[in-house]
């Protein structure tokens, strides 16, 4: 099986590509880590345990970066999210679980060295704990098989005009990343603003009550209300990226050569695609562009209930 690192700023689309990524066949989950975004790191390593523990996954899950490299940001929760990442779920306290000794950037690296060049990284969050490891270990880059984040777009934005999120929260991050060598694929908001969830969906879930069915549906349920109260729609953003790991034929794709802006004053997190080969350099980013949605939401519901039959 492939084997990944799952580092995120786990929130509520990020908890359902967890348990996604969990039910997947074809990938094994070495770990967990987190990093501060979707909400501050403090919630978000506290989920991660607890919900390893909750779906009955028992695998390291590490503390990671507090702050973005360099630009001050730390997310003081907004309703998104709800207060501590999860919307208005609260799970139990993890019991058996501790959280791992060591800090996200050293565990990445162990690893990678002890998968021989053969490791996965899944980024849903800012890539601040991914820049600490190439900063620290210089030859962390070359030890990693593919990278696939969500983040980024070729068009446009969602904090800014020419900004997303993830890339917005730690743009210097962003650019150590996208300039290590690493081979990659962007899953950005071209396609994730289209991954939208069903009522039926949450209704399929609901069927049976196991522990990730009725977590994903109870997200689901949260962030049809929240769409409803004028927030964002149901949107599966963390999870395409997933989808794009293990069911590519979910999206199809372009290649560019890409970086983030760190210093404009109107376009600071923007990821400029070079799509006119202008800039006379190699292609580094295999950029999604468009999904087929009724596929993706099929896949997504099917993971989620081979999660339960996985831990259950």
């Amino acid at each position: 099986m492939r084997k990944f690192v799952f580092d995120c700023d786990t929130g509520t689309d990020d908890a359902i590509a967890i348990a996604a990524a969990f039910g997947s066949d074809d990938i094994e989950i070495l770990g967990i880590t987190s990093v501060n975004g979707n909400v501050r790191e403090e919630f978000v390593s506290v989920n991660n345990l607890n919900l390893c523990e909750y779906l009955g996954a028992a695998v390291p899950v590490c503390h990671g970066a507090v702050w973005p490299l360099s630009c001050g940001f730390r997310n003081k929760s907004d309703m998104t999210h709800g207060k501590t990442g999860l919307g208005s779920i609260v799970l139990p306290d993890a019991e058996k679980l501790k959280f791992d000794e060591r800090i996200a950037s050293r565990f990445l690296y162990e690893k990678a060295m002890e998968c021989s060049g053969e490791l996965e990284l899944l980024v849903t969050g800012p890539m601040t704990n991914i820049a600490l490891a190439i900063i620290q270990y210089p030859d962390f880059s070359e030890k990693i098989r593919h990278l696939w984040f969500m983040g980024g777009s070729v068009w446009g934005g969602n904090v800014t005009t020419t900004a997303e999120f993830n890339i917005w929260a730690d743009p210097e991050a962003a650019h150590i990343v996208l300039s290590s060598g690493i081979p990659m694929t962007m899953v950005g908001l071209d396609v994730t603003l289209k991954a939208i969830m069903e009522p039926e969906d949450m209704e399929e879930l609901r069927k049976e009550n196991t522990p990730a069915r009725r977590l994903t549906a109870d997200l689901l349920d949260f962030m049809f209300d929240r769409y409803r109260r004028g927030g964002e729609n149901v949107i599966m953003h963390d999870a395409l990226a997933v989808a794009a790991a293990v069911c590519p034929e979910c999206m199809e794709y372009q290649d560019y050569w890409m970086d983030a802006e760190t210093r404009g004053e109107y376009t600071r997190g923007h990821t400029y695609a070079d799509f006119r080969g202008r800039s006379g350099k190699q292609p580094n980013v295999h950029a999604a562009l468009s999904v087929n949605v009724e596929m993706f939401r099929h896949w997504l519901v099917r993971s989620i209930e081979n999660c339960d039959r996985k831990f259950g």
